[in-house]
């Protein structure tokens, strides 16, 4: 249970990052290193995880995540 929702929300944070990026260079035509682009995604799923911490489902996915 506990896979298959990090699975998601890593899915869903590394497809918007994506298309943030690429609307970002072809509006911009600024690329951000991929390294940024780690640290992004993985401040964005503890942000997600935090703000949904005290519903049930949620409650041990920091845990998980931090391992």
């Amino acid at each position: 249970m506990i896979f298959g929702q990090i699975r998601k929300l890593v899915a869903q944070a590394t497809i918007y990052n994506i298309w943030k990026q690429r609307n970002n260079f072809v509006h911009n035509q600024q690329k951000i290193r991929p390294t940024s682009i780690f640290v992004i995604l993985d401040k964005e799923i503890r942000n997600i995880i935090s703000a949904k911490r005290l519903r049930k489902q949620f409650r041990n996915l920091m845990q998980f995540w931090l391992i």
